[in-house]
C-alpha cells in the first residue's frame, strides 16, 4: 500500500476505518472481559463469605441444641463444642457480639 514513512496517510479511508473500528471493538471486548471477571470474582467472594457464615451458625445452633438439651451427656458435648467455639472465635462481624455474649452464658468464660 504505501511505502516509506508515510503511515496511514497513504491508507484507503475505508481501510483506516476499519484498522480503526477493529482496535476500537478489541478494546471494548477486552474491557467487558475484565468487568466480567471482575464482578465473577466479586461474587464468589460473597458466596465463599455467606457460606462460611452459614456454616458458622449451624455449628454454634447444633452446640446451643445440645446444651439445652435433657441428657447430661448431649449437654456435656455442647458445653465443649461452646468452648471450642467461645476460643476459636469462629463468629465474625455483627454476629460475633451476640454468638460471643450466648457462648460466654455457656461456658461461664468472660474475655478480658
Amino acid at each position: 500500500m504505501t511505502t516509506g514513512t508515510e503511515g496511514f496517510g497513504g491508507w484507503p479511508p475505508a481501510a483506516v476505518a476499519t484498522v480503526v473500528a477493529a482496535l476500537l471493538t478489541a478494546a471494548l471486548t477486552l474491557a467487558a472481559a475484565g468487568a466480567g471477571t471482575l464482578w465473577a470474582i466479586v461474587r464468589w467472594r460473597r458466596d465463599v463469605s455467606r457460606e462460611q457464615r452459614d456454616r458458622a451458625w449451624s455449628r454454634f445452633v447444633w452446640a446451643v441444641d445440645h446444651v439445652a438439651d435433657g441428657d447430661v451427656g448431649r449437654a456435656e458435648i455442647g458445653r465443649v463444642a461452646a468452648r471450642a467455639m467461645y476460643n476459636m472465635q469462629i463468629l465474625r462481624d455483627d454476629d460475633e457480639e451476640i454468638g460471643t455474649l450466648v457462648l460466654e452464658l455457656i461456658t461461664g468464660e468472660e474475655r478480658t
